[in-house]
């Protein structure tokens, strides 16, 4: 269970991170998305990394 936390606690700080950098670079644009928008948005993210996970590669560098 402990594992689990820490794991869980690792990916939250890089997903935090990651936001932070890109709200950095692109503002917050993503306030003036209708609730709709917003959800699109999200939908769209989930597919693109559940194809990068099937596939097990993407065409854009990191």
């Amino acid at each position: 269970m402990q594992n689990t936390s820490r794991q869980y606690d690792a990916a939250i700080s890089l997903c935090k991170d990651i936001f932070l950098k890109k709200m950095k670079d692109y503002g917050t644009a993503w306030r003036n998305l209708r609730p709709t928008s917003l959800t699109d948005q999200i939908f769209i993210k989930a597919q693109r990394v559940k194809s990068i996970e099937e596939k097990g590669t993407q065409k854009v560098g990191l």
